[in-house]
């Protein structure tokens, strides 16, 4: 009977608050911390086996969660790997608090822990003896929802409030301005004017010539 599967969550490490990565789809990969986004290779499932232990399996991957050559002592790197059945890849959860637990390796019986105890982005996860530090306690947790829905629902909402933007009126065009109308010409007093001197010129060619008086 296959062993039941859950919900996808997170693996976040209680002191540097990373969550649990896969780094890529092939055998024998590192498994590292990250800041938690909520990405398929930070998404993982538990199937439970009838005695209570689990394997875990990443939703990027489909690989389940491993250590290096079936490794045993301190400070060997946790990968991901197909599953085949291998102890190396069967956990239990032990519980610490009611939000924290630790993930015991049945083969090593160590338990996950990030190396040096470090913060920093990409640190790789290994076995280590069970100190009961921070560092080897995580948190099961549902997916970080994505930046970029929020930051859509967000600038959504905030159109939605935004007032609609009036539209100025139309620039109307200045009027052409309309060149005066050019006096016409005076015809008629041209032409009354030129009648009066056809006239006059009548007159002296009809007027006859003064007789002059011859001296005796």
């Amino acid at each position: 009977m296959a062993a039941k599967k859950t919900d996808e969550f997170m693996i976040v490490n209680r002191r540097s608050k990373k969550a649990l990565q896969a780094t890529g789809l092939e055998n024998g990969l590192v498994v590292e911390q990250a800041a938690p986004t909520g990405s398929d290779a930070q998404l993982w499932s538990i199937a439970e086996a009838k005695d209570g232990t689990v394997r875990l399996i990443n939703k990027a991957s489909s690989k389940v969660l491993d250590v290096m050559a079936e490794g045993t002592e301190n400070g060997t790197w946790a990968q991901t790997w197909e599953d085949v059945g291998g102890e190396s890849q069967v956990w239990q959860i032990v519980t610490v608090t009611a939000t924290y637990k630790k993930l015991l390796n049945v083969r090593s019986g160590k338990v996950l822990d990030i190396v040096d105890m470090s913060d920093e982005e990409g640190a790789p996860a290994q076995l280590w003896e069970d100190v009961n530090g921070d560092g080897q306690h995580w948190k099961f947790t549902a997916p970080a929802k994505s930046a970029s829905k929020e930051v859509k629902k967000t600038a959504s909402k905030a159109a939605a409030r935004k007032p609609a933007v009036k539209k100025a009126p139309a620039a109307t065009a200045p009027a052409a301005k309309t060149a005066p109308k050019k006096a016409e010409p005076k015809v008629e007093k041209k032409a009354a004017s030129a009648a009066k001197t056809v006239s006059k010129a009548k007159t002296e060619q009809k007027k006859p010539a003064a007789k002059k008086t011859v001296k005796k």
